[in-house]
């Protein structure tokens, strides 16, 4: 198998792996936007100046955004960083930067998805929002570490840097320490099954 197909064949398992884990994810957005980014490499990789925009106007065409939840959305963004969403942002961009940094990499996998990921650290409002940006660029860094446990000390030492906790979010703004407001799985979202199926959608659409 060519070093392309692998690729491939990598992230779509990385993909399909997402959907088993759906509500291990923060939220239905942040599900989408992890699973939206991944097909942008992988279209990426397919051909040749494929654009951002060409892959949000592909998954229009599929009928997403597919997250709904709007309300619940905006009550879990309230409690992480209210009226701080640069803030939020910043810390989130910050965290990364130096993680991407120090993190050991697979050269094949950076070779088709560091543009990208740097991309994103660069012009961080590809992604509305700080809590999608965090699980975008811990899964698309994550895909590229070449050590996972490595990736997570790395993660956890700048989690403690910026919020003084190891599990804490790098989007939550307020005191130092464990927060409540991190924990959105107490949310009542209801479009985790419209997400999963605008993904498998995407996924039945690739050619063999």
């Amino acid at each position: 198998m060519s070093d392309e197909r692998t690729f491939e064949t990598d992230v779509v398992q990385r993909l399909r792996g997402a959907l088993k884990t759906a509500r291990m994810w923060g939220s239905p957005e942040e599900l989408e936007g992890v699973a939206c980014h991944f097909s942008h490499v992988l279209l990426g990789a397919r051909t040749a100046g494929w654009t951002w925009a060409q892959t949000e106007g592909l998954w229009r065409e599929l009928g997403g955004p597919f997250a709904l939840d709007a309300e619940e959305h905006r009550v879990v963004r309230e409690r992480l960083w209210g009226s701080n969403v640069d803030l939020a942002r910043e810390q989130v961009v910050s965290g990364f930067a130096c993680v991407w940094a120090a993190l050991g990499r697979r050269a094949d996998r950076e070779a088709r998805l560091g543009p990208w990921l740097e991309t994103l650290l660069d012009r961080p409002t590809t992604v509305p929002s700080p809590d999608v940006l965090d699980a975008v660029l811990f899964a698309l860094m994550g895909f590229v570490a070449s050590d996972a446990n490595r990736y997570v000390e790395l993660l956890s030492s700048e989690r403690r840097r910026i919020g003084g906790h190891g599990l804490r979010p790098l989007h939550l703004v307020g005191p130092s320490g464990a927060s409540g407001a991190g924990h959105t799985w107490t949310r009542r979202f209801e479009s985790w099954d419209r997400v999963t199926q605008g993904v498998e959608g995407f996924l039945a659409r690739l050619p063999s």
